[in-house]
């Protein structure tokens, strides 16, 4: 029996490629012997340890972008944009409420004390309660108080807790990671940009320059001149549509300074990377799978939760082909 202590990150939509994912462990018959997670890892982990994956399923692959808008229940408060009960309200209609000690393997949710700075692990107590205190990402959904603690987003201090994973004997540790940022790609792209912008620069002060000369002596030297710049100029704008269209496959960040909330939304991600990058370090697992922080971002990514399933199915057995080799 090939058992696995399955250990999930935060992520958001990305979050939805854990169940492709453990999909995929299942048909290989693996067998998933716990379940860690932080904020979307805990979701996705706890209703698969309750198992309601398949139910969830059903109804995240069928939303719309107007749906998904719908599930967005405005809080009307300084504290947070979202409530969070509709979401949790549809959930609960389609996996039932369970108590995480009652669940058939152990499962741990992580969240945030927002006073205290605290890890706050989930190991027993109404599943759903974990699940809520654990997605509850700042600023987008209200905080969760509980006894003595306002609990926001397990991610602000422990994104992939490979480190809390409960282990038994002869079991693989097996994390997902949907948080790792391109930096090599990014900036292959980025040097790419600027080197087409300075030719493009060049070539409107040459144009200038020739324009002028064919102003005041025209001629047939000044004509060959004007046609070659000419050429040079359609190819430079074919090689810019040919670099943006890679930048969007590759989904570059290139709006990232837009305005505060663009820069606030990368800072966010970049320490997200940085602590899963950390995590890794310390306690590697025996297989890792990653998705990039920038393949789905924002709420309309939401709406494309049968696209990011498959590819968590095709990342995961990727990894086991390498594993198994």
């Amino acid at each position: 029996m090939k058992k696995v202590s399955l250990v999930l990150s935060s992520g958001g939509p990305r979050g939805f490629a854990y169940i492709g994912a453990i999909e995929e462990l299942l048909r290989r018959g693996y067998v998933i012997s716990s379940v860690t997670g932080t904020s979307a890892g805990a979701l996705v982990g706890g209703i698969y340890a309750a198992g309601g994956m398949y139910a969830f399923k059903e109804w995240i692959t069928g939303l719309t972008p107007a749906q998904v808008m719908v599930l967005m229940d405005p809080a009307f408060s300084r504290a947070a944009l979202v409530k969070g009960e509709r979401l949790m309200q549809e959930i609960r209609k389609r996996v039932p409420e369970v108590n995480i000690e009652n669940l058939s393997i152990p499962f741990t949710a992580v969240a945030t004390d927002l006073y205290t700075g605290e890890e706050v692990l989930f190991r027993e107590g109404p599943l759903f309660d974990a699940v809520r205190a654990s997605i509850s990402i700042p600023s987008m959904f209200m905080p969760v108080h509980m006894g003595t603690h306002t609990l926001v987003d397990g991610g602000i201090c422990n994104t992939f807790p490979l480190n809390r994973a409960v282990r038994t004997e002869g079991d693989i540790l097996v994390g997902f990671n949907v948080n790792e940022i391109d930096a090599s790609g990014i900036r292959s792209y980025l040097q790419s940009r600027i080197e087409i912008d300075n030719k493009g620069a060049v070539l409107k002060e040459e144009a200038q320059h020739v324009l002028r000369e064919t102003l005041s002596a025209p001629g047939t030297d000044s004509l060959r001149k004007v046609r070659e710049l000419f050429m040079t100029g359609i190819e430079t704008m074919r090689e810019d549509r040919q670099l943006e269209s890679e930048g969007r496959d590759m989904r570059i960040p290139s709006g990232a300074d837009d305005n505060a909330a663009t820069i606030l939304d990368r800072s966010f991600g970049i320490m997200n990377c940085a602590m899963a990058r950390q995590s890794i370090a310390l306690t590697p697992p025996d297989i890792l799978v990653s998705l990039p922080y920038d393949s789905y971002q924002g709420v309309v990514a939401y709406a494309h939760a049968g696209e990011i399933i498959e590819k968590g199915r095709e990342l995961m057995s990727q990894a086991l082909d390498r594993y198994e080799a």
